[in-house]
């Protein structure tokens, strides 16, 4: 079933242009825990991450673009020392990531936010805030025409640094190579950031990385995914 409008109406946050699917198929349970748990820890745009809740103390990580929920989920599960803020403008994504969070017991030390990143890391979340930081397989925009789509842009990464606190981490992946590089390249002359597997180099899977769904299709129409991790240095010039 589609969300119904009605929820779509109550639910989706509609601020900002953004790009991509707008509805989508979901179960009625789905929905139904949607409607229950989305009041609850959804971050409304005028909300700060400071102010939602969330175990005073506890680190906080950022998945941006999280999907379905999957990798979301398996974190959470993975490490219950952790608070998550999870950003996804894909409303049925929504929906699912919340049923999985329940499934999971970790949905209490989860927030979520359905806007841009930009907006997020601009407006709701502070200086220092972040413990780390994921960014799994953002859309390419293969096509150089719409480049300046993809969510890695120089003014982006900075924005990124000042979120992140000394020693936090980004971690990101991609099967596309061309969107690797560009990641790469733009991280790697981003100051305060340091590439733990050396500038130019990409990082190793990490054995408990999960292999997500999205993962095993790109594997079996042969496209390996590539990983980068970066830490912040807590000075200005790029390593």
């Amino acid at each position: 079933m589609r969300l119904d409008s009605d929820v779509r109406q109550r639910l989706l946050q509609r601020e900002m242009r953004t790009y991509g699917r707008k509805n989508g198929f979901v179960t009625k349970g789905q929905a139904a825990r949607l409607k229950r748990w989305l009041p609850v820890i959804g971050l409304p745009r005028e909300a700060r991450l400071a102010d939602a809740g969330l175990p005073a103390g506890m680190p906080v990580v950022m998945e941006i673009g999280f999907g379905n929920g999957e990798f979301l989920a398996h974190l959470a599960r993975a490490h219950p020392e952790w608070a998550f803020l999870g950003v996804e403008i894909y409303l049925p994504g929504v929906a699912k990531a919340v049923a999985r969070l329940e499934d999971a017991g970790v949905i209490e030390r989860c927030r979520i936010s359905q806007l841009p990143a930009q907006y997020v890391l601009a407006h709701q979340v502070g200086e220092g805030e972040l413990h780390g930081v994921y960014i799994n397989h953002p859309d390419p925009w293969p096509k150089a025409r719409h480049h300046k789509r993809r969510l890695i842009q120089k003014d982006f990464a900075r924005l990124l640094v000042s979120r992140l606190e000394e020693g936090g981490f980004l971690k990101l992946a991609t099967d596309k190579p061309d969107l690797a590089e560009w990641m790469r390249d733009i991280l790697d002359a981003t100051p305060g950031l340091a590439n733990v597997a050396g500038r130019g180099r990409f990082a190793p899977r990490e054995p408990e990385r999960p292999l997500t769904k999205f993962e095993q299709r790109g594997l079996r129409e042969g496209r390996e995914s590539l990983f980068l991790h970066y830490v912040k240095t807590g000075h200005g010039d790029a390593t």
